[in-house]
């Protein structure tokens, strides 16, 4: 589409784009998973824009479309949430619900079993703060653990390092929580369909 001079593209074909310049499978999943945290297009705008393209060419805005999809908010949580989804002694995974208890609202965690309330958080520095934000990143977990919820703590280099290791952490501390009574804690599953509004609220 052209207006004047100006050549007008949709937010969708601009990230599907990028992330074919990229040239970086890395690059481009990151580039679409912050397109969708921070509500610039949907998983089903990029999905919609991904089928009207040339199939030549496509991998790269293939991988943006597939990890915006997950529903994480870095790569690193997204390769966590496809090994945690394989394993046969953890239920079903929620990346990213909205909590709350009672009127007062709690930190996001990154990876949520609802049945027993276990917050995964994913700590990285390069994806989500640096310097003094970094502390305020960590403290922010003691809101969940205050309420009664079990927090395990991860980062991206032991996923990368030895990610069946994590996921066996995550499994024995899941076992560990179903041994206690569930705190009174309310959570939303996110929807990746939303129009797109605003930014990511922690």
């Amino acid at each position: 589409m052209t207006s004047g001079a100006l050549v007008l593209t949709s937010p969708a074909r601009a990230v599907l784009d990028a992330a074919t310049q990229s040239g970086a499978k890395d690059t481009a999943k990151a580039i679409g998973i912050e397109a969708v945290q921070r509500r610039l297009v949907t998983v089903d705008d990029l999905v919609h824009e991904l089928a009207q393209r040339n199939r030549r060419g496509s991998a790269l805005a293939g991988l943006a479309a597939q990890a915006a999809g997950t529903g994480s908010w870095s790569p690193p949580e997204a390769i966590l949430l496809r090994a945690v989804e394989q394993s046969s002694v953890l239920p079903q995974v929620w990346p990213n619900p909205g909590l709350r208890i009672g009127p007062t609202r709690l930190t996001t965690p990154d990876l949520w079993f609802d049945d027993v309330a276990l917050a995964v958080m994913v700590h990285s520095r390069r994806f989500h703060s640096a310097g003094a934000a970094w502390d305020a990143t960590v403290e922010a977990d003691a809101d969940l653990t205050a309420v009664g919820i079990v927090v395990a703590g991860v980062t991206p280099n032991r996923i990368h390092r030895n990610l069946a290791g994590v996921v066996a952490r995550i499994e024995r501390t899941y076992l560990q929580a179903r041994q206690r009574p569930r705190p009174p804690v309310t959570a939303t599953r996110r929807s990746l369909l939303e129009p797109s509004k605003g930014g990511r609220s922690a």
